[in-house]
């Protein structure tokens, strides 16, 4: 089995090599489907994997996404789109893989997960139908309404995907954040275009989700559920409301969504009878655990610090606009980026480091509010670099025009 994987692999690399030098897409495709008709969506992911961990680059391995188009071939668009979801239905069934079972325990992370995507396949599904009797008049703001499965690629982006990796599944983690990265600004592009949107496109857009929501049901789940422990699942569960629901008005609470004894998230208690007591020494004044945390809580920012070798040591609790997952907590930052934006983190952490920069700012978009983003140089009284700060600012009041507090200065 490793030399089959192995040599579909050096096949897929072939195709990508193909496209790199000019050939068409149809072409490329023409050949895959001659090829690889037969063979599982697993099987492929295994090659995709084995390709990553061989060299090849992430980015390069997602174009076989625009490959494996070439399976949902039609001669119509309403066959284009029944051949996208029965190639799909067929390839999984040769591959012999179940739905994870935590998928139907209630309230579990992988359950919530699998309710969400019902919920947008339903929309999803309600599209195809618009599209397929040329009905198009509802369809901007039904794509509009798809804005709401971002929760949904957060949690499994932030909470799922860096724990697989962890657990050594990189390959497949990669390329599916990248392309949830890419399905958020094809929709955002398609929203953007109201009216004008290309039905084309949207059709495209509502094969690649339906595709995912396939690929996250057979493959994903079952994968995380293998390899996730159960304090992982509680982790990810107790995260679960920091990221936000898509389209469920009732959350089923999972029974087993507790720490672990001796694992709840709370500083370091020096004064054990009165934890809330304990003082903290500062050059500026002194407090208590109590009243530090209350400070932190209030701020009207949301704060990151990464110590001086990039791994996360606190979050704001209160974030909103930028969750942070607590179970990356003591993990590397590059672990909560998508694959293609870890060189820019690493670029502007090395700027902050080196001393070349003490702030790095812009501002931003999320969840439909303007934010300020500062990273900042953590350092030492010796000038020595400690760490990274991230904060996060809401500016969307303040540019409508709000006028500063009275008192303020």
């Amino acid at each position: 089995m490793e030399l089959e994987t192995e040599t579909k692999a050096e096949t897929l690399k072939q195709y990508i090599g193909r496209l790199d030098q000019g050939e068409s897409l149809a072409s490329v495709q023409a050949d895959f489907v001659k090829n690889f008709s037969g063979v599982s969506a697993g099987d492929i992911a295994k090659a995709e994997e084995a390709m990553i961990q061989s060299g090849t680059p992430v980015n390069h391995v997602q174009k076989l996404c625009d490959i494996h188009s070439a399976l949902f071939h039609g001669a119509s668009q309403r066959e284009r789109l029944q051949n996208a979801e029965d190639a799909v239905r067929e390839s999984l069934r040769n591959e012999q893989l179940l739905s994870a079972d935590s998928a139907s325990v209630s309230g579990h992370p992988l359950n919530i997960l699998t309710l969400e995507n019902n919920e947008l396949m339903k929309r999803l599904n309600h599209i195809i139908g618009q599209l397929q009797d040329g009905d198009f008049q509802d369809v901007p703001a039904e794509l509009a309404d798809l804005k709401a499965m971002e929760y949904h690629y957060d949690k499994k982006d932030e909470l799922i995907l860096p724990v697989l990796k962890r657990h050594g599944v990189s390959g497949p983690a990669d390329v599916m954040w990248n392309v949830d990265s890419d399905l958020r600004k094809q929709l955002g592009a398609l929203i953007k275009a109201g009216p004008d949107a290309d039905h084309q496109e949207t059709a495209q857009l509502v094969k690649r989700m339906k595709e995912m929501i396939f690929k996250e049901d057979k493959i994903l789940y079952p994968l995380a559920e293998s390899r996730f422990t159960a304090e992982e699942w509680q982790k990810a569960a107790l995260d679960f409301p920091r990221f936000g629901y898509s389209y469920l008005n009732a959350v089923p609470v999972w029974k087993d969504a507790q720490p672990a004894a001796g694992q709840e998230y709370r500083a370091p208690v020096i004064d054990a009878q009165h934890p809330g007591q304990t003082q903290i020494v500062l050059n500026g004044g002194v407090l208590s655990l109590e009243q530090l945390e209350g400070v932190l809580r209030t701020l009207p920012l949301e704060l990151t610090f990464l110590d001086k070798d990039s791994v996360n040591r606190y979050f704001s609790e209160n974030s909103t606009l930028f969750p942070r997952a607590m179970s990356a907590l003591n993990h590397s930052a590059f672990e909560c980026h998508p694959p293609k934006v870890v060189p820019i983190v690493q670029n502007v952490i090395r700027q902050l480091s080196s001393g070349e920069k003490d702030s790095i700012s812009f501002v931003t978009a999320k969840r439909g509010r303007k934010v300020l983003v500062r990273y900042l140089a953590v350092r030492g009284t010796d000038g020595s670099y400690l760490g990274t700060l991230e904060a996060v600012e809401e500016l969307t009041d303040l540019s409508a025009g709000a006028s500063p507090a009275a008192g303020s200065r």
